[in-house]
């Protein structure tokens, strides 16, 4: 089984280390990374022979730029022909053993969270108001911020995508594993479909909605399973920081009922630098 993980990370590299060096095991699988281009690199992971830096760009949190790394990630590792692609953040980490998620990706299909139409957590003005990227929209204190801000207000009053480029939307959350085949299918419909695209280039948090319109409107669908990655979103801003209280939900329990149905995590997310104590309890308690 060859596998390849695309990882986007931005910080907490110690973190980074420790999630690689927890998946890199005797099947020998491939690191694909994409460091925003407003962070330094991690120079500790420079020495793994398995682990590629692509080439960077900045991220911006709700931007289209976010869904552009995931596409160079995929763009970067398909030509190697891998059995699996699986998305992950850098504050990702697994709570099972490694053969826990060698057995589910065994018995085929696709690991991506759909929904289809529009939800309450995900409504229709991420996509049918125009949104821009390149630059911080939570730093309220930043001057080019509040006017781009400002002018995205002015803009909708006025002007609002009413054509979509799409037969049903889709959402769905980030984080995925899927096929060789299905990241070819993606990787075709990308170029086939600028139009498809560059709707999604102006829209809120792209990446929870781009790949899951393309495969939710394809005969792929009928093979998606919930997504193997925990996120605790019951803190508001989320996600929360896994702590004590998840480790031992973890080692309780495998099924979880989410909002995209019954689920059986192998990674949980999010985990930082200092997390490791907790990754310590992970290892021991449950993997």
């Amino acid at each position: 089984m060859k596998i390849a993980y695309l990882i986007t990370a931005y910080t907490n590299y110690e973190h980074l280390k420790r999630l690689v060096e927890a998946l890199d095991d005797e099947l020998h699988p491939h690191f694909y990374l994409h460091i925003d281009l407003k962070s330094k690199l991690p120079n500790d992971l420079k020495s793994f022979k398995n682990v590629k830096f692509i080439k960077r760009h900045k991220v911006w949190w709700g931007g289209w730029s976010h869904q552009k790394a995931i596409n160079a990630l995929m763009h970067s590792a398909y030509d190697s022909g891998y059995d699996h692609y699986i998305l992950l953040s850098g504050s990702d980490y697994p709570v099972r053993p490694n053969s826990f998620l060698y057995e589910k990706l065994n018995k085929g299909g696709e690991y991506l969270n759909l929904l289809k139409g529009f939800q309450t957590h995900k409504p229709e003005n991420r996509i049918k108001y125009y949104h821009f990227d390149h630059f911080d929209r939570r730093d309220l204190k930043s001057r080019k911020t509040r006017l781009m801000l400002k002018f995205e207000n002015h803009l909708r009053r006025y002007f609002q995508k009413n054509r979509y480029p799409f037969k049903e939307i889709y959402h769905g959350s980030t984080w995925w594993a899927l096929s060789h085949k299905t990241i070819g299918y993606i990787l075709e419909y990308i170029d086939d479909n600028p139009t498809f695209v560059k709707f999604f280039q102006t829209s809120w948090c792209p990446e929870e909605a781009f790949i899951p319109t393309i495969i939710g409107n394809s005969p792929i669908r009928s093979f998606c399973k919930t997504s193997l990655t925990y996120t605790d979103w019951s803190v508001d801003p989320g996600p929360a920081e896994m702590t004590e209280r998840h480790i031992a939900l973890f080692r309780d329990q495998i099924k979880f009922d989410g909002v995209y149905g019954e689920f059986s995590p192998f990674f949980a997310r999010k985990f930082s630098d200092d997390s490791g104590k907790l990754i310590a309890e992970i290892e021991n308690k449950l993997r």
